[in-house]
């Protein structure tokens, strides 16, 4: 069964219970795929490899990024041999048309990988329902569907005051998880675990979760 994390960026270290779940559930360590965000390249694997998973002697015999540099059988094959999978942050609205433009949905979908983690725009992307507001626009848009829900990173109380009006009431038909900075969610299979300040919102009301 696999688990799937959900949060925002950071820009630094990952925070502790973060590492410290990964610590437990990743044991295949031969191969890490990150998938492009549409922003950055190289740099963000090197990133992740030493900023943020090297601290938790977490370390891959392989490190591999799919972005257009790639061919798309090229892609599709580290993809399904993957042990684990990153989607990165950055346009949320790109790299969902960047996973169109590619046909990564159905390998993602069924990658070998037993974890699949994403960051801010690749968290964003990862659900059944997604929202962007990029370009002052609300969209809400189909997503990858690992999980039936829709995900909102970096979320506060005050957001929350200014979506009732927004963008909530498009989103009635599907619960809505949504973390504060250093926050995240873990899922495996229907279960979620939430570490830090976690909302859940369903039929416009929210909840602590």
């Amino acid at each position: 069964m696999k688990i799937h994390y959900y949060s925002g960026w950071f820009d630094e270290a990952l925070p502790a219970r973060y590492l410290e779940s990964l610590q437990n559930d990743v044991t295949n360590t031969r191969s890490l795929v990150l998938i492009w965000g549409c922003w950055g390249g190289d740099e963000l694997v090197d990133f992740v490899k030493d900023s943020w998973l090297a601290p938790g002697g977490i370390v891959f015999d392989e490190y591999h990024l799919v972005d257009n540099r790639r061919t798309k059988e090229e892609a599709h094959r580290l993809i399904k041999q993957a042990s684990v999978l990153l989607l990165l942050g950055g346009s949320d609205l790109h790299q969902a048309e960047f996973f169109k433009e590619y046909g990564l949905e159905t390998p993602i979908r069924e990658t070998d990988a037993t974890i699949i983690m994403g960051f801010s725009a690749g968290a964003i992307n990862m659900p059944s329902t997604c929202v962007s507001f990029e370009d002052g626009t609300t969209t809400v848009y189909e997503g990858l569907g690992l999980d039936n829900f829709c995900y909102l990173p970096y979320f506060s109380l005050e957001k929350h005051e200014l979506a009732k009006n927004d963008y909530l009431p498009l989103l009635k038909e599907v619960d809505v998880y949504a973390t504060a900075p250093e926050s995240f969610i873990r899922t495996k299979g229907t279960e979620v675990a939430a570490f830090g300040e976690v909302y859940k919102i369903s039929d416009m009301k929210m909840n602590r979760f």
